[in-house]
């Protein structure tokens, strides 16, 4: 038995490792969650950490530095683990909402793929009296719901490993929220929560076995309540395996239970969430985008965390950008990558077919590349397809289409004319897009304080139609017809 020691910013912890044992195991258990968009397959390298001691590996790294998921221990090791500060969106509104008028308090939860965001409640009043948020820990497993599906059903150790992970990063926001609005030692009494699909089965510990292969069936559909660590939970209901809880909660926070406009809404993610209603109808569809805009399979991709590039224009001809905190650039993450891509395709250095004579520089040891830019048209592509999919069951036109919602931290920091540029979102409803912040966020809130909201919530689901992409018959081609990029007149 050997001695894995881990250096963390503020503290270090040593733990026993088994001859032959996997670092990144080693790390996980240790609590050290080491970013593996993979899945720990060895594909995508950003599982990179600096390390010293006896280990044999099978992957080239830096000298000094291995990958966690291709190297093994074989002697005493020190591994050098530095902290992950992502700026994740947790807005809220100011003002009050209706309650049920209950005592105590409670925490609200929309637990993303790659973030999670919390919000401590007066369940009496409704006020949020402090918010946190944190990357989830399950990125060690893959930086997507399929790796992360993948993992759960190898074994029964895994799903529990799953679970586990969630439900400690849940409690352990709840208990900064405490600190965070002065109430440490008080009792929480409630909890919501929303989420994809998947990330609703891994919690409520349902066997995401059903959502792993056609024809996607989850395990539940439908909300309900059950005890989470001596509190009341509720665990928000899904439309399909890929259409979940927190797109639900999103539509309840833009009024489609009551709303008599044409409104399209968009959730840009790993997996990107739309829905479309129009007198009263809803469809859905969840593309398969990939975990590009996440930092995921992006070359210099990072997430939104402190030196990440988050917008960036042309000046004279040349990309001036600004980073996240204003430290020094470490990477590109989501609306800096749609940004830099945007004014390349302007700047014809990217061809209308996603062309690039060479890596583009865009500062020291951070670029973008071929292989990039084809993720980027991938993602877009998917998005755009599943828009027009969408518009086309509903037997109406882009022009009847009178709101465009974008929900999601992330929605909230892109330049919308460099989405629309890049074919993202689209060019004709410029004019009617408006970011909505974290609405899944906002739905569990309302979800946490009000039956009523709970009710309609449950009403949505009822009332939404699920539309599988990959058998529609026209789906290939409106993807590739959304493959080139068109720049902005």
């Amino acid at each position: 038995m050997y001695t894995v020691t881990i250096i963390f910013e503020d503290r270090s912890v040593s733990v026993p490792a088994q001859e032959g044992e996997k670092l990144m195991d080693v790390l996980n258990k240790a609590g050290a969650r080491v970013h593996a968009p993979c899945g720990g397959r060895g594909a995508c390298g950003k599982c990179l950490v600096k390390a010293e001691g006896a280990i044999q590996t099978d992957a080239l790294a830096p000298e000094g530095y291995a990958l966690a998921c291709r190297s093994y221990v074989c002697g005493d090791v020190t591994v050098y683990v530095l902290g992950e500060h992502a700026e994740i969106l947790a807005d809220f509104d100011s003002g009050k909402i209706n309650t049920d008028g209950e005592s105590g308090l409670g925490v609200a939860v929309d637990i993303g793929t790659t973030t999670l965001a919390a919000f401590l409640m007066d369940l009496r009043t409704g006020e949020v009296l402090s918010s946190e948020t944190m990357l989830n820990p399950q990125r060690a497993h893959g930086a997507d719901v399929v790796s992360r599906i993948a993992y759960s059903i190898e074994s029964a150790d895994h799903a529990h490993l799953l679970k586990t992970e969630i439900e400690e990063a849940i409690l352990s926001l709840a208990s900064s929220l405490l600190i965070k609005a002065g109430r440490n030692g008080e009792e929480i009494s409630k909890f919501s929560f929303v989420g994809n699909t998947a990330m609703m089965h891994f919690l409520s510990g349902h066997s995401a076995l059903g959502i792993s292969a056609a024809p996607f069936t989850p395990k539940y559909t439908r909300s309900f309540n059950m005890p989470f660590h001596g509190a009341s939970a509720f665990f928000g209901g899904c439309i399909s395996g890929y259409v979940g809880a927190d797109t639900i909660a999103a539509m309840l926070s833009a009024n489609f239970h009551k709303t008599e406009k044409t409104i399209l809404l968009i959730d840009i993610g790993t997996n990107g969430e739309i829905a479309l209603i129009h007198k009263g109808k809803i469809l859905t569809c969840s593309c398969a985008a990939g975990p590009a805009f996440e930092g995921a399979h992006i070359a210099c991709g990072t997430g939104a965390v402190r030196g990440a590039i988050d917008h960036a224009h042309v000046e004279n001809g040349k990309i001036v950008f600004t980073t996240i905190q204003n430290d020094k650039p470490c990477g590109i993450c989501g609306s800096g990558l749609i940004d830099i891509t945007a004014c390349l395709v302007e700047e014809e250095v990217i061809s209308p077919m996603g062309r690039m004579q060479e890596d583009y520089v865009i500062s020291e040891n951070v670029y973008l590349s071929g292989k990039d830019v084809r993720e980027v048209q991938l993602a877009k592509a998917a998005i755009s397809a599943g828009i027009d999919i969408l518009i086309q069951e509903s037997s109406i036109t882009e022009e009847d289409i009178q709101e465009v919602l974008i929900a999601g931290g992330f929605g909230n920091f892109i330049n919308l004319k460099s989405a629309c540029c890049i074919g993202l979102l689209p060019k004709s409803l410029l004019d009617k897009i408006r970011p909505i912040g974290n609405a899944a966020g906002k739905g569990a809130r309302y979800a946490l304080v009000s039956k009523e909201s709970r009710r309609n919530m449950d009403l949505i689901q009822s009332r939404s139609g699920y539309i599988e992409l990959a058998s529609h018959s026209d789906f290939a081609d409106f993807y590739a017809d959304h493959l080139p990029f068109d720049a902005l007149d």
